[in-house]
């Protein structure tokens, strides 16, 4: 089998010659992206290049609102010393939003500190901007998609309702905002569904498939929220994707953290060929084994190794967890025990999986 192969029939839960190797973040196919890493990078992008199975992604664009409707803004950036501060004012109809970002000038990822609506006036500025469907230039994903080739798998990502949601307010108030104005969030998530199924469906009568991911499910779950909370802001949009998803004979990969013990089998009924990247405890709550156990033979699972034991746990005990790692490496040079691990952990697949993915 080619490394697609091998991918297509891991979601498909169907028996592969060997498992994938996949190694979330080391975009070992993009050029750019390795030349502009620190050169303890560099061996864990050969080993990726020479055991792993790619998995790309392709994002459908739309921005804060998913919409192509002109948006004016102004951004004026403050030098803080480690950090640059990037605050972005938009102009609507009714009135300006502002949000900030932090940005690290020492290569560290950047941060969030101020989002665009903080009230509920706030929201109805935004709804107040005349909405015009997105119609993306969708050329970018069959490019990459011919890139990747045999070596692995394009993902084309779904905008989640509820991650759209929580990107306009934070996850706090999102928090705060589901239990004292639960109208208030409905009626955004269904504005969103409304737009995100529109885009879907515009990608899927591209030609763009046959794997659509998503991502932000993990904004509805514990401890922000509870079942019944996930149950009623995330499944039932959930269910209207997976319809169109099925539909036209497309599959569906979902990345959230987090405790997901209490609503895991609702992955199930929200349509999931692959669920990533389930977390056990302390950071989660449910086992690797629990999970194969309860919902395996209906859902891939890929994970779990969280990225906080690649960077840090001595390499004998990281080797006993190999899976794929919950999360991409996040820092602009890689120790040693970094990059042992992380070799290690693809060297132990190989040897556990059946030989070489080339």
């Amino acid at each position: 089998m080619t490394s697609r192969e091998r991918m297509m029939a891991a979601f498909r839960i169907e028996e592969p010659d060997r498992f994938p190797i996949h190694v979330r973040g080391v975009r070992s196919w993009d050029e750019q992206w390795c030349e502009t890493r620190h050169d303890s990078y560099h061996p864990v992008i050969e080993a990726v290049r020479e055991h792993g199975a790619y998995e790309a992604g392709y994002g459908l664009g739309g921005g804060l609102l998913l919409s192509s409707a002109p948006l004016p803004s102004a951004t004026e950036a403050e030098d803080v010393g480690d950090w640059i501060i990037r605050r972005t004012t938009i102009q609507t109809p009714a009135g300006p939003l502002t949000s900030a970002h932090k940005v690290s000038t020492r290569g560290l990822p950047g941060l969030q500190i101020e989002f665009a609506v903080k009230t509920l006036e706030d929201i109805d500025r935004l709804l107040s901007v005349p909405h015009e469907p997105v119609r993306q230039d969708l050329s970018g994903f069959f490019e990459l998609d011919r890139e990747i080739g045999d070596d692995g798998i394009v993902m084309c990502a779904i905008p989640t309702p509820i991650y759209k949601t929580a990107l306009l307010m934070g996850s706090d108030r999102l928090a705060i905002w589901s239990i004292t104005d639960r109208d208030v969030i409905h009626g955004l998530v269904d504005m969103f569904l409304e737009r995100t199924l529109d885009m879907l469906d515009h990608a899927i009568s591209e030609g763009v498939g046959p794997i659509f991911a998503s991502l932000g499910e993990e904004y509805m779950t514990p401890p922000l929220a509870g079942p019944k909370d996930f149950r009623e802001f995330v499944v039932p949009p959930g269910l209207q994707i997976r319809e169109r998803l099925e539909r036209a004979g497309m599959l569906r990969h979902i990345h959230c953290h987090g405790p997901i013990n209490a609503i895991l089998e609702d992955f199930v009924e929200l349509g999931a060929n692959c669920l990533h990247p389930i977390e056990a405890p302390p950071l989660g709550d449910v086992t690797f084994e629990d999970a194969k156990r309860r919902i395996g033979d209906r859902v891939c699972l890929e994970g779990n190794i969280q990225i906080g034991d690649i960077y840090h746990d001595p390499t004998d005990v990281l080797v006993e967890k190999v899976l794929c790692p919950t999360a991409s490496p996040h820092t602009a040079e890689l120790t040693d025990l970094t990059v042992a691990n992380y070799l290690a952990m693809i060297e132990t697949g190989v040897e556990m999986g059946g030989g070489h993915a080339r």
